[in-house]
């Protein structure tokens, strides 16, 4: 079974997020990296670059990548490793925030006796993150039946004028709950 939470997310609450993640000691993985790469701990000072990253609870699983731009770079197996993708909420060109999400899987496939499930600091960071967003994070009103969760400065932004549309071509306008 998988785990997936929409949001929209400022700078403040991603900080926010991860500070609350800080005690698990999650590493800080980008989406494709290099073979050499060493993670960063993930915390509140942590600078955000990529558009997206995975915050690892345990060692990952890689594999190379053999064509396109990225050859020769690895991209870690988010089914067998004990990682949290994460999809940051980005503005785009037009000035509006667009939606980002957290998806993990959370059981292996196959034969659960050989395999061992997944390790347990993995479950326990997957439901510490599920408690930091629901806790905190407002919800928004149902758009093609997806229920994002909106961050207090996220918030903020909407209300001050600063639309929140769905992440793709055709995203809606997402409006917040008081």
């Amino acid at each position: 079974m998988a785990l997936h939470i929409p949001f929209f997310m400022a700078p403040q609450d991603e900080r926010d997020v991860l500070r609350r993640l800080s005690p698990l000691q999650l590493e800080l993985w980008p989406e494709v990296t290099d073979p050499q790469h060493r993670p960063q701990s993930c915390g509140a000072e942590t600078e955000l670059v990529e558009p997206a990253y995975y915050l690892a609870a345990g060692d990952v699983i890689a594999y190379p990548l053999k064509r396109g731009q990225n050859r020769g770079r690895w991209k870690i197996d988010e089914v067998k490793s004990p990682v949290v993708y994460f999809f940051r909420s980005q503005v785009d060109e037009e000035g509006q925030l667009r939606s980002g999400y957290f998806w993990a899987e959370t059981e292996t496939a196959g034969d659960q006796s050989r395999t061992g499930g997944k390790p347990s600091r993995f479950l326990r960071a997957v439901r510490d993150l599920q408690d930091a967003v629901k806790s905190r994070f407002r919800r928004s009103s149902p758009v093609k039946g997806t229920i994002y969760f909106v961050g207090p400065a996220a918030a903020r932004l909407a209300q001050s004028g600063k639309p929140l549309r769905e992440a793709g071509r055709k995203g809606e306008l997402v409006r917040v709950y008081r």
